[in-house]
């Protein structure tokens, strides 16, 4: 399939109800820190598009190409993200697709939560609950992140 039609196809996609999810998704931007295993580990910094018990998508630029999109799906991703309470979490997750964004260096990735403990979950849920809140608190959270790199 050519990069045009790869388009066309992820915004027909995008725009269409996802009914295949389990459990519904929490829709906001939330900083994250990720590491795709495929060949040699890349980290890359992006953002949670958003996020369900089961799964997220997540979106950043890969301004280098230093991914190989070609073989990255079912490969293993490690999700860190860290909270404002302090209950950072490490989590496992496969990836199950990827999606350019069109006219830019950006892509999405969609992930589903492998070998999930309780207190990750509680993380997880914690992490849902925040999208009805105060925003400020994310961009907050943001600046405090990029001044600890």
């Amino acid at each position: 399939m050519g990069k045009e039609n790869l388009v066309e196809v992820t915004v027909q996609e995008e725009q269409l109800p996802d009914r295949r999810r389990q459990n519904p998704r929490a829709i906001f931007s939330y900083p994250v820190e990720f590491k795709v295993f495929c060949g040699i580990p890349v980290s890359f910094d992006g953002y949670l598009k958003d996020i369900s018990r089961g799964g997220a998508c997540l979106q950043f630029e890969d301004k280098y190409g230093r991914l190989n999109f070609d073989k990255v799906n079912d490969s293993q991703l490690r999700l860190s993200l860290s909270m404002p309470e302090g209950n950072d979490a490490i989590i496992l997750a496969q990836i199950k697709w990827v999606r350019k964004v069109p006219k830019s260096v950006s892509y999405k990735i969609g992930i589903e939560f492998q070998y999930i403990e309780s207190w990750q979950l509680d993380v997880i849920e914690s992490l849902i609950g925040m999208k009805n809140k105060d925003h400020n608190m994310m961009w907050n959270l943001w600046k405090h992140y990029t001044e600890l790199s």
